[in-house]
């Protein structure tokens, strides 16, 4: 049975080989309008690989993810970098209230590479200025479901070393895996009743596929074959999504049969 990871198990990223895909760029911030160094991945250099199973993008070497994430170190406005920019007047005051008022200044991390632990720490601090500034809740879904991402690159990362990660640190990172996962699939599945498409850059068809796949793993079978059901049967879909919400259809019907073999 195919899990949410998908294929790329073994792939693993060389951390030094990341300075090749980096630069650094000046950005002045849409809040404070204070002038500091971001750390940006050079996408003409990237080499797509296949995703998990989940859409989790893959690239050789780099896990890019890292980077999708600015953050002002003097206010602590947070966003994914392609949102940076767009502020309103209203968003502004809320950050100062909720946020900047409270936050402390950092030196910036520009020329450094970025580890897993300072990614998720800014992308759960994009998550607070998301929640914030009441921000749409796909939005708030999808940095959910990136943070339980970077966790699942995370243990993969640390698994790949001499010394490994101890049963009860690799439960404690799953755990919190799992727990963004779950945010992201209420989250998701809640912006499918409210939001109009495209949903978080996605069309409907790539959407209810990501939901057929986080269905399936909270064990909702019913609604995931659903889900694969209005993928199917979309016209403006491409083949390759039909043929993997397919594949992913098979994979829940057997589920289904074995857990309720199991109940007796």
């Amino acid at each position: 049975m195919m899990d949410r990871k998908g294929w790329n198990m073994s792939v693993l990223y060389d951390v030094e080989a990341e300075r090749k895909f980096l630069f650094t760029k000046q950005v002045t911030c849409t809040n404070c309008e204070k002038t500091f160094e971001d750390i940006r991945v050079l996408n003409s250099k990237l080499r797509r690989m296949e995703p998990d199973s989940d859409l989790r993008p893959r690239f050789h070497a780099i896990d890019s993810l890292k980077y999708g994430v600015t953050s002002c170190p003097y206010c602590g406005f947070s966003s994914l970098t392609k949102n940076f920019e767009q502020l309103t007047q209203i968003q502004k005051r809320l950050l100062e209230e909720k946020v900047s008022s409270k936050f402390t200044e950092r030196p910036p991390h520009a020329g450094q590479i970025i580890d897993y632990a300072t990614a998720i720490n800014m992308y759960q601090l994009a998550l607070f200025c998301a929640m914030s500034m009441e921000l749409k809740v796909s939005e708030q879904a999808y940095l959910c479901l990136q943070l339980a991402w970077l966790l699942r690159g995370s243990i993969e990362e640390q698994e790949a070393e001499p010394e490994g990660l101890s049963k009860e640190e690799k439960a404690q990172l799953e755990e919190r895996e799992e727990h963004f996962y779950r945010q992201a699939y209420e989250g998701l599945s809640q912006a499918l009743l409210e939001e109009d498409f495209p949903i978080c850059g996605m069309d409907d068809g790539t959407y209810e596929y990501l939901l057929a796949v986080l269905s399936f793993h909270f064990k909702e079978y019913d609604v995931a074959i659903r889900y694969c059901g209005n993928v199917v049967q979309n016209r403006g879909i491409s083949a390759k999504l039909k043929d993997k919400a397919l594949m992913l259809k098979d994979d829940i019907v057997a589920a289904k049969k074995q857990d309720e073999q199991a109940e007796g």
